[in-house]
């Protein structure tokens, strides 16, 4: 590892290099700053990244001139960009990213930038909150360029990289990312009120992004012997490990909150990162007793097909790995998957529950769709016929609109 400016590791980038940028709280602002300064330099770059919860400042100049940026997982702040056409969307499951973003792949990742904790004395780094995809896109690249940060944690599990793996690094103590947890409302604690009762006691739980997935886990220490098994877990892990009444086995590839569960991650042994492979295998999570999948979307039409990815033609989010989780649970003995959301939007204007999914975009078919929960109820549509998922979904939806469903043919 070599340690260099931020200008002679953003001039190391070959021009026409496929780059891949981090997601998540990872935010290497340090290079992000250089980049944008030198990013006339470029003139045939192409960025990939995942869902990042920060600003997305190296989008503010040369976009579309100096390179490209391509997401799969995208985020509300990039909204704008896809509407001028300006960002690229590509379809892909969480569990499958690694395999297409491979030496190997159709993606070919020849330079990696991440961020990682100060070198340890065994000759290695930490990746701290942000484990998923970077083991594995780090072993494709041919250059990776790490921030070196003072604030990023030490995580247990399968987070160190060795220094021999990175070939440039630059200084940064700039605060690491943080994710806010959207506005509870009194909605949303009647449908976590309502999840919580179709958990089974000694379960295994993997939630989502989102406001109802994110009060979840800060309630699951009222169940019995919960473990985690997810993807992300958020701000409300240090509420339930401390008030679980037991000790929790804890299993995720990131992390997502402020300073304080950053640090409680890297003084807690209990939270185990692990890679996309581990966190996202649906072989490896069938095999636990009573896996419990829970999820949000953006709306869900009468046959039980959700969109968790549009509004309207505007790309929001991405395929993630709801459905790898989803199956996981038809397939566990005694799991189960629940999608939840509340019933409008939230200006109460529109309906989340509608007679057909606007486009063409469908995250879970029709015949994945178990539990879907609003604040008015619990629909199960599996083993139910389309007559009977229009009924049990109109049901649970909001009243002003349940004529206008219940007629919608």
């Amino acid at each position: 590892m070599k340690l260099v400016t931020p200008t002679e590791a953003i001039r190391a980038i070959p021009d026409g290099s496929t780059v891949i940028f981090p997601h998540g709280c990872v935010e290497p602002t340090t290079l992000y700053t250089a980049f944008q300064q030198e990013v006339e330099r470029f003139h045939n770059l192409t960025i990939y990244s995942g869902l990042a919860f920060g600003e997305y400042p190296f989008l503010n100049k040369g976009l579309g001139t100096n390179f490209r940026y391509i997401t799969w997982q995208a985020a509300p702040r990039i909204r704008r960009f896809f509407k001028e056409k300006k960002a690229g969307f590509v379809p892909m499951r969480f569990s499958e990213i690694t395999r297409l973003v491979n030496k190997d792949g159709p993606i070919k990742p020849d330079v990696v930038v991440t961020q990682v904790s100060p070198p340890e004395s065994d000759g290695t780094v930490s990746l701290g909150i942000s484990v998923s995809l970077y083991q594995d896109f780090i072993d494709s690249a041919r250059l990776v360029i790490v921030e070196v940060n003072p604030n990023m944690p030490v995580t247990a599990g399968n987070s160190r990289v060795p220094l021999e793996k990175i070939h440039l690094a630059v200084e940064s103590s700039a605060p690491l990312g943080e994710y806010h947890t959207p506005h509870h409302s009194e909605r949303d604690q009647r449908i976590v009120d309502y999840v919580l009762d179709l958990i089974p006691d000694h379960a295994w739980v993997q939630l989502g992004v989102g406001s109802a997935p994110d009060m979840v886990l800060y309630r699951l220490a009222e169940k019995p012997r919960i473990n985690l098994y997810s993807g992300l877990l958020s701000q409300g892990l240090i509420h339930f490990v401390e008030h679980a009444r037991h000790t929790p086995k804890l299993i995720t590839g990131e992390v997502a909150g402020d300073k304080e569960l950053y640090d409680f991650c890297g003084r807690t042994p209990l939270v185990e990162m692990a890679t996309s492979s581990v966190t996202h295998n649906i072989l490896l999570l069938a095999k636990l007793p009573r896996f419990v999948s829970i999820n949000s979307a953006v709306e869900i039409d009468l046959h039980g097909q959700s969109n968790g990815e549009t509004i309207g033609e505007v790309q929001i989010s991405g395929v993630g790995g709801s459905l790898d989780y989803i199956e996981a649970a038809a397939l566990s003995d005694g799991g189960l998957s629940i999608i939840a959301l509340p019933s409008t939007t939230e200006d109460g204007k529109h309906s989340k529950i509608v007679p057909r999914l606007p486009g063409a975009i469908v995250t879970t078919p029709r015949f994945c769709t178990d539990y879907i929960v609003t604040e008015y109820g619990v629909a199960r549509l599996k083993g139910k016929d389309l007559r009977a998922r229009a009924e049990a979904l109109t049901a649970i939806a909001h009243p002003d609109f349940r004529d206008e469903l219940a007629n919608s043919g």
